[in-house]
């Protein structure tokens, strides 16, 4: 039995989405957007687009392909119109779902054992002011979805870092939440974190999930795995 996927199952006011956009040379360009007003199960209210500060100028007919990432299910994705455009006091936008919804495989809880330069960046409160430190790190393990580090910084779980690392030529400024805290006892490195990826793009996350891949196929080509 096929299963039926609605927008509801998968959608709540307030979550975050990505719009795709595919222009005239069909260059794929994703744009952040967030649930506005849930309609029905084909129809919603999204905030407009913004890109580096300025409005992306959605039309009325065109069609777009929302995606989100539900946790512990997996991405999905779907096609839908333009219903309205509004630009008073909040940008939003009305689309219809057109198509189905497509669930995709759950690539990113693919987890490599990984060794990679890491920059951490952190804010910390002294005296009531703040300021924000930078720390070099390394990997342990990388996913799609997250990492583990080590660091000699005692993080409380729930703590917002930034890293800075480099996978094959592009390199990635991601933001994440230090979902767990252990300590190690290692030559360089006395804690060990798990980070938790957030507000992460398809696109960053791809590039990880290619970088592993190929990691993972030289690794099987000289037997090591």
């Amino acid at each position: 039995m096929i299963e039926v996927i609605t927008i509801t199952d998968i959608l709540k006011i307030g979550d975050k989405i990505e719009l795709l956009r595919v222009d005239s040379l069909n260059d794929e360009t994703r744009y952040p957007s967030q649930v506005l007003d849930i309609i029905d199960e084909d129809t919603l209210v999204i905030s407009g687009p913004i890109y580096k500060s300025y409005l992306v100028n959605l039309r009325k007919s065109e069609v777009i392909r929302v995606i989100c990432i539900v946790k512990d299910k997996g991405r999905y994705s779907f096609d839908a119109e333009i219903l309205n455009v509004e630009h008073e006091n909040v940008y939003k936008i009305e689309i219809r779902r057109i198509s189905e919804i497509v669930k995709h495989q759950m690539r990113n809880y693919f987890r490599l054992d990984v060794t990679l330069p890491i920059i951490k960046y952190f804010t910390i409160t002294e005296d009531e002011n703040q300021r924000t430190l930078k720390e070099n790190c390394r990997s342990k393990d990388l996913s799609g979805g997250g990492m583990r580090l080590y660091s000699n910084y005692e993080h409380n779980v729930g703590d917002i870092v930034s890293c800075e690392f480099k996978v094959d030529e592009h390199i990635l400024e991601l933001k994440a939440k230090v979902v767990r805290v252990e300590k190690i006892d290692t030559f360089e490195f006395n804690f060990g974190l798990g980070l938790e990826f957030i507000d992460i793009g398809e696109r960053d996350r791809d590039k990880i999930i290619q970088y592993l891949f190929s990691v993972q196929r030289e690794l099987r080509e000289k037997g090591m795995i």
